[in-house]
Parts: C-alpha cells; structure tokens; sequence
C-alpha cells in the first residue's frame, strides 16, 4: 500500500527541519532518544534520507549518534551555548548595523509587533510562541543587510541558535521580560538613525547579556536539581 502523504521534494531537508523543530519546541529534549525508524514514519520519508538529516544535525552538534546504542538529543554544556552565542552576536551587530539605514517604518512597524507577540507568548507561558516571534524579529532587522552572505550566515543558523537556547537553558520569564525591553530601545535607536557603531554595540550587548543570564540561570537550575 502506498503512503497517501505528499512526499516533500527535499527529504532530508524536511527531516532536518522536522527535528529541529521538535527540539526547539521542547518535544525532543535534550539527551532524549531518537527513533530513525519512529522518525521517518512520522515524516512519511523513508530511512536513508532521515538517517542523513540526523547526520547533519549531528555535524551541527545537535544530536548524538552512539555506538550500539542509537541516537540521543544532545546536552549541550554552557560553554558550547557561550561560543555558539558569542559568534552570533558578532555577526548579528554588524549586519543590523548594516542594515539598521535601509530599514522602513513599516519595517519597523513590523518589528515591534513581533516585539508584542513575544510579551503576548510571555503571558500565557508559550514558548514556541515567544521564539517563533523573537526569531521573527531579529530577521526582520537584519533583512535588509546588503552583505548577502552575512545574512545568509545568520538566517541559516537561526534555527539552530534556537535549539541550542532551547537545550541548554530553556523559557525563563524574567530574562525574557528584559530582552523585550531592549528590543523596544534599540528600534527607537534605529528610528531616531542613531549611528551604526551605537546599533552594533546595543546588539551586541542585547546578545551578550542574554549569554550571560541564560547561563547564570541554567548554573542555578543545575544546582537545585542536583
């Protein structure tokens, strides 16, 4: 009998963004097996291209393949989270500083509705939600940098920026409530054209500091469950 479900044209590609969904989300979390077989039944694609998506997610450092023993969400420690998150906020400044002269008012517009969303997602303790839209809105800050490979740099690696956040650290409600307020200061900066060296430092700084708590609270979580 044949499958009825429409076959994506890029299989692996569609595993890939399949699991690294469920690990964003939460469904997959971190040091949770994997089921090749349970995986490519719930896609519809057959073994071979589910079992390379979870090789690439494996180069990437987001899951494990271990001898004998199948396949496991990885652990991520807080220091891979640090440099994973220490490159982002390099090549984040500067491609919103870029950006940051060619933005619109709608644009801006746009940003700071994704801005409400994410308070919106806070609110009722959805965190899909809230990272759906806190992806939305640093793309829309960056997308109208006019070096293409910075940004095809950074939009590539969104997602696995977001697992990785989801992996180690999780939702935390109080860093989340500071990040909409730097948000919502640095889009009156951009308004007001405050200089590029300003947005790249506030970027930077909004990156960093969430570095900073994230592993602060992770460090805390650690030690009340240990």
């Amino acid at each position: 009998m044949t499958d009825p479900r429409p076959q994506p044209k890029n299989k692996t590609q569609f595993v890939y963004d399949y699991v690294m969904s469920a690990i964003v989300d939460g469904t997959f979390a971190g040091g949770s097996s994997l089921s090749i077989a349970a995986i490519a039944e719930e896609t519809g694609v057959s073994l071979i291209p589910t079992r390379e998506a979870l090789r690439r997610l494996e180069s990437e450092g987001l899951v494990e393949f271990l001898y004998h023993r199948g396949v496991r969400v990885a652990e991520l420690t807080t220091a891979k989270y640090r440099e994973i998150m220490q490159t982002e906020a390099v090549l984040e400044g500067l491609a919103v500083a870029l950006a940051a002269p060619l933005l619109s008012e709608e644009e801006l517009q746009a940003a700071h509705e994704a801005n409400v969303r994410m308070n919106d997602a806070l609110a009722a303790g959805d965190f899909q939600a809230y990272n759906k839209n806190s992806l939305e809105f640093h793309g829309i800050l960056r997308a109208p940098c006019p070096n293409t490979h910075l940004r095809e740099m950074l939009d590539r690696g969104q997602q696995r920026v977001a697992a990785v956040r989801a992996s180690v650290v999780g939702y935390r409600g109080s860093i989340a409530e500071r990040l909409s307020g730097e948000h919502e200061h640095l889009l009156q900066r951009i308004a007001a054209k405050a200089p590029a060296s300003e947005i790249e430092q506030l970027i930077r700084a909004h990156r960093e500091g969430t570095i900073a708590a994230d592993s602060e609270s992770y460090k805390r979580t650690t030690e009340v469950s240990s």
